[in-house]
């Protein structure tokens, strides 16, 4: 019993220490901080290598599959937030390019989104005049 007091309390010490420690991580820098960084991009040749390293960063994201894993996540966090909500929207994106596909096959003229959610005008869409 007294065992279980002392593995208890010694939890409960830990979870308040690690979430002390986490605030002292995250939280702002001290203003003498700030005020002494230095950024590497500034520097002379800097800009170069900086933009040399984003360029490899972006084509390392592009060819390493991240972000079908980002989009499968995204995915699953907006399905557990809320199924129906999730279920409606795949079912309106599917039925609205259902739509398209079958209407650029009867007309054999390419679908144009509208813009700002209303509808096309007339000259747009061929319709019309």
């Amino acid at each position: 019993m007294q065992a279980e007091f002392v593995r208890r309390r010694m939890a409960q010490a830990l979870v308040a220490a690690m979430f002390t420690a986490s605030l002292v991580v995250t939280g702002p820098a001290a203003p003498q901080a700030q005020a002494l960084s230095f950024n590497p991009c500034n520097a002379p040749g800097g800009k170069w290598v900086c933009d040399k390293a984003e360029a490899g960063a972006k084509w390392l994201y592009d060819n390493s599959g991240a972000d079908s894993v980002v989009d499968g996540v995204s995915a699953a966090s907006d399905f557990a937030s809320d199924p129906l909500g999730y279920l409606e929207q795949k079912l309106r994106s599917g039925t609205k390019g259902m739509f398209a596909a079958f209407g650029e096959e009867l007309t054999g003229k390419k679908y144009t989104a509208p813009k700002n959610g209303t509808s096309p005008a007339p000259a747009e869409t061929g319709k019309g005049n």
